[in-house]
């Protein structure tokens, strides 16, 4: 009886036996699922590409951001330098003819509106060559709808607030040649520039909420030309009285 009950226990001790024998190849196991983290490296490195390639879209996606936001007038400083190299031409031809300071103020608050007015035709166009094409094509129309709504508003109460700084300062009265005195002609002139510049700026804040491609900063620049070229020409006038 003592043989068949050790011969009963035989099987079950090599049932641990090979229980005890499958640890190793278990933690072996366990030892190369635990190990892949520090040997796969290259695993890392997979996990790495599409995020570089994530990167790399959303960079493309952030250039095609600007180039969709790129605008016929410059920003920043770029509308700065712009705003110089225009005032420069038109100072010399407002300190020589003191009315051309009304044309010059007219003349870049048209063109403000002009091409905000190009912009808004072409907004909804996906093609490049399509909006090139109606911005050229459609410059002449704009231009002339731009010019008369600007005789109507800011024109008219410019001018108005204009007219009668000059009849004020020429002493409540218009003498038969009132455009050949420069000093209150160019005090009108200021007054009619800042009175331009005030209501188009206004206008571009307002209508790049509607665009928001447009670029404010040339815009604006654009827009109170007119006023700084008066401010300047009567600095410049006045410079030379002194001298």
């Amino acid at each position: 009886m003592l043989d068949g009950a050790a011969r009963a226990a035989r099987p079950a001790a090599g049932g641990d036996g090979a229980t005890r024998g499958g640890r190793p190849a278990s933690g072996a196991g366990e030892t190369s699922r635990g190990s892949r983290p520090v040997s796969g490296g290259t695993g890392g490195k997979l996990v790495r590409g599409p995020r570089k390639g994530r990167q790399a879209d959303g960079a493309q996606g952030s250039e095609g951001a600007t180039g969709g936001r790129a605008g016929p007038l410059p920003a920043g400083n770029g509308a700065l330098l712009l705003l110089a190299v225009l005032a420069v031409p038109c100072v010399v031809a407002t300190v020589i003819w003191p009315l051309a300071t009304f044309a010059v103020t007219g003349l870049f608050a048209v063109l403000a509106r002009t091409i905000w007015a190009g912009r808004w035709l072409v907004r909804k166009r996906k093609s490049a060559r399509v909006r090139g094409v109606l911005r050229v094509v459609g410059f002449p129309p704009t231009f002339v709808v731009s010019l008369v709504t600007a005789l109507a508003w800011p024109g008219l109460p410019a001018a108005a607030l204009a007219g009668l700084v000059l009849w004020l300062v020429l002493g409540a009265s218009l003498p038969p040649e009132w455009w050949l005195r420069p000093a209150p002609v160019a005090v009108a002139g200021i007054v009619f520039g800042v009175v331009c510049g005030g209501i188009i700026g206004r206008e571009v804040e307002r209508i790049s909420s509607v665009i928001p491609e447009l670029r404010k900063e040339g815009l604006r620049a654009l827009a109170v030309l007119g006023g700084f070229v008066a401010v300047c020409a009567a600095a410049v006038r006045a410079i030379a009285l002194l001298v």
